[in-house]
């Protein structure tokens, strides 16, 4: 993946933090559950929620891409905040940007509430939102609409059909040591990446569930027979 030159001096992790995984998992719990059954025993829900699902799934491979470089910043914040605000509006309702995100070494899982209405022009927008990032100033300025979408393979957007395996999916970048607070059975490394690995929108971040008075539950390894997990963890050198 080749980094844009505001990357090139950014601080690099090959894990997700503590902290970081902390603030993504409780963004994902304060979301509205998605997908029906959830888990093995349910989907045990946060005691409030915000007035939305991320009800779909979006990957980009950024190493399909013409330039190679990760845009995502990008265009979350110049195309689709953007886009969504003015559309919203011109449909006279009222949805703010929520979604979570996790970047790793070639590509970014989003996890991304977009209103039923604007399901199709958002999967339509995306592979062109890459290509118009990428000619950015070379050349006359046009609109997203008129861009040549990003090569096949490069864009997958689908429903989500699971909130939770997918949180825990985007969650698999962890630090090993970490992953059995968030019922993480197997971490991966997920290589090097230069700036933010994860990310939430302020409508699902700490602020936002401070003020709506969520209330974290005890996590899974506090539960039950925690204790056996937490010796387990404690032999980990």
């Amino acid at each position: 993946m080749v980094l844009p030159p505001s990357k090139q001096k950014c601080r690099s992790t090959t894990v997700i933090s503590r902290a970081s995984a902390r603030n993504f998992h409780h963004a994902s719990r304060f979301a509205l559950p998605h997908g029906g059954h959830q888990s093995r025993n349910g989907c045990p829900k946060a005691n409030v929620n915000a007035p939305v699902a991320l009800n779909l799934s979006v990957n980009i491979q950024w190493n399909l891409t013409q330039t190679g470089i990760d845009n995502f910043a990008a265009l979350r914040n110049q195309r689709f905040c953007r886009w969504l605000r003015t559309r919203c509006k011109q449909l006279n309702i009222d949805v703010a940007p929520y979604y979570i995100y996790s970047r790793e070494k070639n590509h970014t899982h989003w996890q991304v509430h977009v209103p039923t209405e604007l399901i199709e022009e958002f999967k339509d927008l995306v592979p062109r939102w890459i290509t118009s990032l990428e000619s950015k100033g070379n050349g006359p300025r046009k609109r997203a609409e008129n861009h040549e979408p990003a090569p096949a393979g490069t864009v997958q957007i689908g429903p989500v059909r699971n909130s939770v395996a997918l949180r825990k999916y985007m969650l698999k970048g962890i630090n090993p040591r970490d992953a059995f607070r968030y019922g993480i059975k197997k971490p991966e490394c997920q290589g090097v990446v230069y700036g933010r690995r994860t990310g939430v929108s302020r409508t699902l971040g700490m602020a936002a569930r401070k003020k709506a008075g969520y209330r974290a539950q005890w996590p899974v390894w506090k539960r039950g027979n925690g204790r056996v997990i937490l010796q387990a963890v404690a032999k980990i050198p």
